[in-house]
């Protein structure tokens, strides 16, 4: 697509910015020695801006390619766009203050920033769905991008929505609110006991469950798809490529619940659990096999779609 097409785009903008601010936050990483339970407090800020700079490059390519001419298409931009910079700026402020961001309700100013951030992500959430849903809807794509990019849609709202998981107070949070002390409510971490080193960069326990992998895993296979539907752009719309990216749909969706439970039980995606760690292993093989076949000569499928 020609930079015209993107230039008169929010997203795109949103993206630029998102860019623009990763760059500037990089300087203090090194400045700025301040740390929040044991993580420098920029890296939270750096990891949405990535995040969000992601998805807002993702999404606009999809939109001006596919929903040019929906009439809703530029209020869904400017609704998607203001919403994550609402939340983006939130959690640059918080960082600068050296408070969190997600959780905290200490203070009156705290909780006004948790539920603003709480209502602007909903917002955004909502909005998602109505453009996966009008993706869903469009007749002109063709069958097999057309499944790519509503699996990647999909997955990505329920990606989003494991979220709202980590904002439920805990018991014990509430009976420390019974007492009239306000800290926290809600937590990345399920489980109990020591959550041991985070991953390095994201902070991921690799001991305890972490909400965080499955709703980064789920929100970032959208790229994928995404980008493989780019690939089957031009492509020969074969009925057995339609079906092989729905078996790779189904096995992510699937995946990514299985985080879910997993994480709920208290348990670290990344511990080599006998169940779980096969399911994970034989489902990446299955994926990579099917992509294989999507991205291999087209010889290979010989079933024309029937119309």
């Amino acid at each position: 697509m020609e930079f015209a097409n993107y230039r008169k785009q929010p997203l795109f903008w949103n993206g630029i910015a998102m860019a623009a601010l990763t760059v500037a936050i990089l300087p203090f990483l090194i400045l700025d020695t301040r740390t929040l339970l044991g993580v420098n407090v920029w890296i939270k800020p750096l990891k949405f801006s990535l995040s969000l700079g992601l998805y807002s490059f993702t999404t606009i390519w999809v939109m001006v390619r596919f929903l040019k001419d929906w009439k809703y298409q530029h209020k869904i931009q400017m609704v998607l766009t203001i919403t994550s910079l609402i939340e983006i700026i939130l959690i640059t402020l918080q960082a600068a203050r050296g408070e969190a961001s997600h959780f905290n309700i200490s203070t009156t100013w705290n909780q006004i920033v948790f539920s603003v951030m709480g209502t602007s992500i909903s917002v955004f959430w909502i909005f998602h769905l109505w453009m996966s849903y009008q993706i869903f809807q469009k007749n002109s794509i063709s069958r097999s991008v057309k499944e790519s990019l509503v699996w990647g849609l999909t997955i990505a709202g329920f990606g989003m929505i494991i979220g709202f998981f980590m904002t439920s107070p805990r018991p014990e949070q509430l009976e420390v609110m019974k007492q009239g002390i306000l800290e926290t409510s809600g937590s990345h971490q399920f489980g109990s006991g020591d959550p041991g080193q985070g991953l390095l960069f994201f902070g991921w326990s690799t001991k305890l469950g972490d909400m965080r992998v499955p709703h980064f895993f789920g929100m970032h296979v959208m790229q994928f798809f995404v980008f493989l539907g780019a690939y089957l752009l031009g492509k020969e719309d074969l009925h057995p490529k339609q079906i092989l990216v729905r078996f790779t749909g189904i096995l992510f969706l699937l995946m990514n619940i299985v985080m879910v439970i997993q994480t709920l039980n208290g348990e670290s995606v990344f511990n080599l659990n006998p169940f779980y760690t096969s399911f994970y292993g034989i489902s990446l093989f299955l994926i990579s096999f099917s992509f294989f076949k999507l991205v291999s000569k087209p010889k290979i499928f010989s079933t024309q779609a029937t119309t």
